[in-house]
């Protein structure tokens, strides 16, 4: 072959190999409204993270950048956001609620609709968890259900997407309400086969397809075998074919009766499971053989449990078989059978009389060292002694058990809730036909049987139960009803087995409900002051049924009290006590808290019992805050030296402004008498007073003084009194001006606090007055205010001193080096704070009567007043968002003070907000106790369910970006090979035409 050959056909693999992505790896993107079934992927305890699971869910392909998510918590009728992420981490928040997962389809990736799903209670565990994922499904199973049934139907039902009509049959008038939950299995849980084993025998691991052409008679109808074609016209499918489902459907709303009939298929045709041979004490149980049973008739058929005696079988009792539908079982030999041939009918029975049964063979042959034993026994006896056969013949039977006592019942019974079983064993060396025994009192019957011309045939070795009950309409009387029942057989009187069966009926008593709680008296809780942070103790409530019917448990909430959950919420009599906690809340108001707890019936609505609670709050002791106030200064003139007559005496009084109690000591002077204190203690508001009088025979001078009231408390209390003694007149003209004294100014109070630090804002006055030889006059000052100990940003109450420097006016002289320096008390109030308003707290973001639809996201935000406080001082207020309540109570821990919440039935609700008062105390806010609650109200309607148009498909025409085919193959290398391919190709053509 020429080398351009072989060039060019090179080059058309190398071209073929080019279109290798668009025929290999090209897979076609997701696109349509979602269906199937979504699924969650976790485990439903605290910290475990949850996941979308899209292996059920159609268009095929989907992934998480095909929709969105919200994850939420349902609450009854309450769904509250919690993620919008695509997986969800559990928070201790979420316990006990079950999650609702809805993932949006994003349109501009061609996916459409909405699906949901709504999972099991979040518990604190992963094992408990799983327990409660098993207890649901045992739940499922004790209600007659198949648990994967249910989750299919389930999940079927909280599957929801735009496009589903009104009209579908079951679709519920409240969408979100009325979903099912859908329980996420735990990782470990085991599998559950299809059919369940009445014994301990291992299940076993294989299960074989039916033959198509073996059927067994049911009911007479049919027997022999069938062709294929007769085979799938009766219905040979093990699942529910469309045309069948139709036909129940068709001949439901025709108001046909349902027909019942059923059929057996064994695995190679023959109608018979063969199990082969074994010897005694086999150990090995021969492979179990399936058979399948169909449902050939339009109604459904429940199965009765099944309890063959030499075979265990399957029972078909986890759901109805429905019509068209059909059932493998497994079968095989018991263990420990001893040495014979056993040909037994399996029969499965149906509450609607349509029987199936087919025959097993097994086969217990005797082992070879017994035979050899046997046959040397043989040997040696005596050739010449005949037994007599009739001599070997055993007639013997037992009962198992011999007594059968019934639990007491009560006249007028309409059913007998327990039935016994007892077992007649054949334990003699012959066959038996047995007699069952006809009873007065009770009903007798054969679990199950095989039939000899209407008596029951027991083999050698052989067992047959019986189920007894008590008879209905039995009447009460003061003996229970005791009767010996006697299996006896046809062939020897002797081979009988007793059975002693008894029952008390005693007289229906009076149906009471009632019940008593403990303590009877009421539960006092004490006195605590108001602000208290710790509440007091819980106290317990015992709940005891006393009436001859269940109660269902339901307690009051009273407001200010927390109520725990009963331990017990059904109680029947003669249950153990229900017991349920109570504790007063934190931050309650001064006052009395007392109130009931009603204990009532759900089932009747009748209250049975009431709680008295007794809880006072007391209103806080202020803290210590002494003050004392006193007379302004006193002046008593002026008096020439020598003088006689005394200036009038003056009363000083002072008041307790505080708020406790202060002793007074009694004041004293030298200049001046002093009169008795007429009341030493002073209560808050009390006063006393003391005369005050300048002595006689003082010489000239100036007596300013501050008579100081001590005190207990270390209040500073003092009041200034002045008087002025001079010398005799003379002529003044030819007297120097001299300085004889100052008047101190009075004191300076209750200036607002955070005054300024000046002269002017503090009050000082401009000038004082003096005294001198020549009378009075004014003389300036210069205060030194930047040298008091004054604070303007201190929030406290001070008082403190400002020290003034007098400045003698021109012609003063200070002979006597009078001091010039005064002083005065100035007292500044402390910052009282600023209160917030509880009137100023708003909720936003949603409107009062405002209406919205049912699953409409309602985001609002709670703003408390004083909150935007950024520069607090001590003694601001303000009022914090603590919770928000529509159906339950949910909290904050901090800002941002926001919730998102769903509602999805249709109703009016009041959105209400709590907020609680704090308090700064100079380094960070405090709780006072004091609440105030704001509340909106708004109607939610059922929102219109909408059928949305699948968005068609992208075209050349209309499409503005590159098709998704969800395969991430690069491209670029194949276009490479296939420019470099044509390249080549065509260097060949121009070669040749050269060459040519």
């Amino acid at each position: 072959m020429k080398k351009s050959r072989v060039l060019a056909v090179v080059m058309a693999v190398l071209m073929m190999v080019t279109l290798l992505p668009s025929m290999v790896f090209a897979t076609a993107a997701p696109s349509g409204n979602l269906d199937g079934k979504l699924k969650v992927k976790g485990t439903l305890a605290i910290g475990s993270t949850l996941s979308a699971d899209y292996s059920k869910v159609k268009p095929e392909g989907i992934t998480d950048d095909n929709v969105s998510f919200s994850w939420s918590l349902k609450d009854g009728d309450l769904l509250t956001e919690v993620g919008t992420d695509k997986t969800y981490k559990i928070d201790e928040k979420d316990l006990g609620l079950p999650i609702v997962l809805k993932i949006t389809g994003k349109e501009e990736t061609g996916v459409s609709g909405e699906l949901t799903v709504t999972t099991q209670e979040v518990s604190e565990t992963e094992e408990e968890a799983k327990a409660l994922a098993e207890k649901k499904k045992e739940e499922a199973k004790a209600a007659g259900e198949d648990p994967d049934a249910e989750e299919s139907e389930a999940s079927a039902d909280s599957e929801s997407s735009e496009n589903t009509p009104d009209t579908e049959a079951g679709t519920s008038e409240e969408p979100d309400s009325a979903q099912p939950e859908e329980t996420i299995e735990p990782a470990e849980e085991t599998e559950s086969a299809d059919v369940q084993e009445n014994t301990d025998v291992q299940e076993p691991a294989d299960t074989q397809e039916p033959a198509e052409n073996s059927v067994i008679e049911v009911n007479g109808e049919q027997s022999g075998t069938q062709n294929a074609d007769e085979a799938d016209t009766s219905g040979d499918s093990q699942t529910e074919t469309p045309d069948s489902a139709d036909t129940a459907a068709d001949a439901s709303e025709k108001n046909e009766e349902p027909t019942y009939s059923a059929s057996a298929y064994t695995e190679d045709g023959s109608g018979i499971l063969d199990f082969g041979s074994v010897e005694e004490g086999y150990t090995e149980i021969p492979e179990a053989q399936m058979v399948t049973i169909t449902n050939n008739g339009t109604g459904d058929l429940n199965f009765k449990e099944i309890a063959p005696e030499n075979f265990m079988a399957a029972d078909i009792n986890d759901a109805p078989l429905k019509s068209g539908e059909s059932v493998a079982v497994w079968v095989k030999p018991r263990e420990g059978l001893k040495a014979g041939e056993y040909k037994d009918l399996i029969t499965y029975q149906t509450e609607e009389g349509a029987d199936v049964f087919f025959e097993a063979d097994f086969t217990v042959k005797e082992p070879e060292n017994k035979k050899v034993e046997d046959h040397e026994n043989n040997e040696q006896t005596d050739p010449g002694e005949t037994s007599d056969p009739a001599a070997e013949k055993i007639y013997k039977l037992t009962a198992d058990p011999t007594e059968l006592p019934f639990d007491d019942l009560t006249a007028g019974y309409e059913k007998v809730e327990t039935t016994s079983t007892v077992t007649i064993k054949n334990e003699g060396t012959e066959a038996v036909t047995l007699v069952q025994p006809e009873s007065e009192f009770f009903d007798i019957a054969p679990v199950s049987e095989v039939e000899s011309s209407g008596n029951i045939q027991l083999a050698q070795g052989g067992e047959q139960t019986f189920t007894v009950q008590p008879k209905l309409g039995l009447s009460a009387k003061d003996d229970p009803y005791v009767e010996e029942l006697v299996f006896a057989s046809d062939e020897s009187t002797e081979a009988s087995a007793t059975v002693t069966a008894s029952v008390m009926v005693k007289t229906e008593t009076p149906k009471t409900v009632t019940a008593t709680v403990k303590p009877e008296g009421p539960l006092k809780f004490g006195t605590l002051e108001q602000g208290y942070e710790t509440a007091p103790d819980a106290q317990p409530v015992t709940v005891e049924n006393t009436g001859t019917e269940a109660i269902r448990i339901q307690l009051s909430a009273p407001e200010d009290y927390e109520v725990g959950e009963p331990s017990a919420e059904v109680l029947n009599p003669g249950d153990k006590a229900a017991t349920f906690t109570v504790q007063p809340k934190t931050g309650l108001q001064a006052g009395d808290h007392s109130d009931t707890i009603s204990v009532t019936d759900q089932n009747t609505g009748n209250t049975l019992a009431e709680v008295r609670l007794e809880f006072t709050v007391s209103e806080s002791e202020p803290e210590p805050n002494p003050g004392l106030s006193v007379t302004d200064s006193l002046e008593f003139g002026t008096k020439e030296e020598g003088y006689k007559e005394l200036p009038d005496a003056k009363t000083v009084t002072v008041t307790n402004t505080g708020n406790t109690k202060i002793v007074l000591k009694q004041p004293s002077s030298n200049a001046y008498t002093i009169g008795t204190l007429s009341a030493t203690e002073l209560e808050a508001g009390d006063n006393a007073t003391f005369s005050v009088q300048p002595v006689s025979g003082l010489s000239q001078g100036e007596y300013l003084e501050d008579i100081v009231i001590a005190n207990d408390a270390n209040v500073e209390a003092y009041v200034n009194v002045h008087f002025s003694v001079t010398k005799k007149k003379t002529d003044n003209s030819k007297k120097a001006n001299n300085l004889t004294g100052i008047k101190k100014p009075s004191d300076i109070k209750d200036l607002p606090n955070g005054t300024q630090k000046t002269q002017k804002a503090l009050k000082l006055p401009g000038t004082v007055k003096i005294t001198t030889t020549k009378g009075e006059q004014k003389a300036s000052v210069k205060w030194d205010v930047k040298g008091s100990s004054y604070d303007p940003s201190s929030a406290e109450r001070q008082i403190f001193n400002v020290k003034g420097t007098v400045i003698l006016p021109e012609g003063v002289k200070n002979p006597n080096k009078i001091s010039t320096v005064i002083a005065v008390s100035i007292t500044v109030n402390g910052y009282q704070g600023t209160e917030a308003a509880a009137s100023d707290n708003k909720i936003t973001g949603i409107d009062s009567n405002g209406k919205y639809d049912t699953n409409t996201k309602i985001t609002f935000t709670a703003a408390g007043a004083g909150m935007d406080n950024t520069n607090p001082r001590k003694g601001d207020t303000r009022y914090q968002p603590k919770s928000w309540k529509i159906t339950e109570t949910r909290t904050w821990d901090g800002e941002p003070y926001t919730a998102t919440f769903r509602v999805s039935k249709p109703g009016k609700y009041t959105l209400k907000v709590t907020f609680g008062q704090q308090k700064y105390d100079g380094s960070s806010w405090k709780d006072t106790g004091t609440q105030s609650e704001s509340t909106v109200t708004f109607t939610v309607s059922q929102a219109a369910v909408l059928t949305a148009t699948p968005s068609p498909a992208v075209t050349q025409t209309n499409q503005k970006s590159a098709v998704q085919t969800g395969d991430s193959t690069p491209i670029m290398t194949f276009v490479i090979i296939l420019i470099v391919a044509v390249v080549c190709i065509g260097g060949i053509l121009v070669y040749r035409r050269k060459k040519k």
